[in-house]
């Protein structure tokens, strides 16, 4: 096999462009924060993160913590850890590929509360962010060189550069402020 290179890898990939914005680039700002990658803790914006998740993380990273961790852990995110543990063992391993079961099934339990209509824990797919979920779907979607996928303008780019790398075809429809984002 010969070593990859540009002239010989996947050409969809040669298509691939993840380009944010483009335009004029005279701001009448003293600075930019760029947050078009959805990490509000970012240097910059230094939004707080969501304190219970962080302890029930630590709490899975190392379980011993739940006993002797009493006093320093509140008791409501002790609780989803052991709860957490008990249905899932330790963390880091693989779980099923649409995500572990207990996990879905609290989504599913999340959405009927919310909506008000029921949700089937074996029709959720859990992915490692909203970027892993759109690649995987457009990759579904893409059947043929000829398949067309309806784009929002502006756009999110993991649209049209996972398009490209599908081989897909980006079809725009233009969003128009001044209507609260209905179709222009």
């Amino acid at each position: 096999m010969p070593p990859l290179t540009a002239n010989n890898i996947n050409p969809t990939w040669k298509d691939v462009q993840y380009a944010a914005a483009q335009g004029d680039s005279s701001l009448p700002f003293d600075r930019v924060v760029n947050s078009n990658i959805g990490n509000p803790q970012q240097k910059g914006l230094d939004q707080k993160p969501i304190t219970f998740t962080r302890q029930v993380a630590a709490l899975l990273e190392y379980p011993e913590l739940m006993e002797t961790g009493k006093g320093i852990f509140p008791a409501d995110a002790i609780a989803r850890a052991k709860e957490l543990y008990d249905e899932i063992g330790s963390i880091g391993a693989y779980s099923h590929s649409q995500g572990v079961p207990f996990i879905r099934k609290s989504v599913a339990e999340f959405i009927e509360a919310r909506d008000g209509h029921s949700a089937d824990p074996s029709q959720i797919f859990l992915t490692a962010g909203a970027s892993a979920g759109v690649s995987l779907l457009i990759s579904m979607l893409i059947s043929s060189p000829k398949a067309g996928i309806l784009i929002p303008i502006p756009q999110y780019p993991l649209y049209t550069a996972t398009l490209a790398q599908q081989g897909g075809i980006p079809i725009p429809y233009y969003l128009d402020e001044s209507k609260d984002g209905l179709l222009s």
